[in-house]
């Protein structure tokens, strides 16, 4: 009986040992699951930050990115804007400076016109002025002029043409008004008297020629009692002188 209770208990410490053995086995085995289990999850938990954190830093750079790209879209506005500004300042100024250049020019034109009319009407005063000058010195010239043949009274019985000698032998005599620069032959033209002229010399007078009255017959004129040595033509006249034209029938007669 004692031996069969010894063997029993013993039996039943190897059974409890044995359980005890297995427990702490699976005990031993569970606890290795869960620390590998943990481990997997810390690994997983770790790969997920890590993830995380990559997609983070990713959207960081994709925000700092984007904040660039729009800065730089800003700044490409911004440079854009104002190169539009400063296209538009810029052909204002041109514009305002041909306005000004505009205007200059037609000051200018405006003045050289002002000036060129008041020139102009300073020389048309002055054209007039010396023109009113000019004629009453004109008006102011005049000579006494006497176309005279008293000559031919004296020898009558040499004359051979028909010509009728006028009473005194005066044809013409006036007080003539003449122009600066007129010459002799240019008052004799006006006096109305009939007048034959071959190549600048009076050949006849009224019709009265040279050789009618004599071999030595003809007209001569006389100024300030002078007989000038050049023809008629060529003679100008001064204020106040004295023409004659006189008609000689021989040497001496005058």
């Amino acid at each position: 009986m004692k031996k069969y209770m010894v063997w029993l208990i013993s039996a039943l410490m190897a059974v409890s040992m044995t359980a005890c053995s297995n427990a702490q086995k699976k005990d031993t085995k569970d606890q290795a699951q869960i620390t590998t289990a943990a481990k997997e999850n810390a690994t997983q938990t770790e790969a997920a930050k890590t993830i995380s954190k990559k997609e983070k830093n990713e959207k960081k750079k994709d925000k700092k990115k984007s904040q660039k790209s729009k800065k730089n879209s800003k700044k490409t506005k911004n440079s854009t804007a104002k190169k539009k500004e400063t296209s538009t300042t810029t052909a204002k100024k041109k514009k305002v400076k041909k306005k000004k250049t505009k205007e200059k020019t037609t000051k200018t034109k405006n003045t050289k016109e002002t000036t060129k009319t008041t020139t102009a009407s300073k020389n048309e005063s002055t054209v007039q002025t010396a023109e009113n000058q000019t004629t009453e010195a004109k008006q102011e010239q005049s000579c006494e002029f006497l176309i005279s043949c008293k000559t031919v009274l004296s020898n009558k019985s040499a004359l051979q043409s028909n010509y009728q000698v006028p009473a005194g032998g005066k044809i013409y005599e006036k007080k003539m008004e003449f122009e600066e620069g007129d010459t002799v032959m240019d008052v004799l033209k006006r006096t109305g008297v009939d007048i034959d002229i071959s190549k600048g010399y009076v050949a006849g007078i009224d019709g009265l020629y040279e050789f009618d009255c004599g071999k030595n017959s003809g007209w001569m004129y006389r100024v300030n009692g002078k007989f000038p040595n050049y023809m008629a033509g060529k003679c100008k006249l001064h204020d106040g002188d004295k023409v004659e034209w006189l008609y000689t029938c021989v040497r001496g007669d005058l």
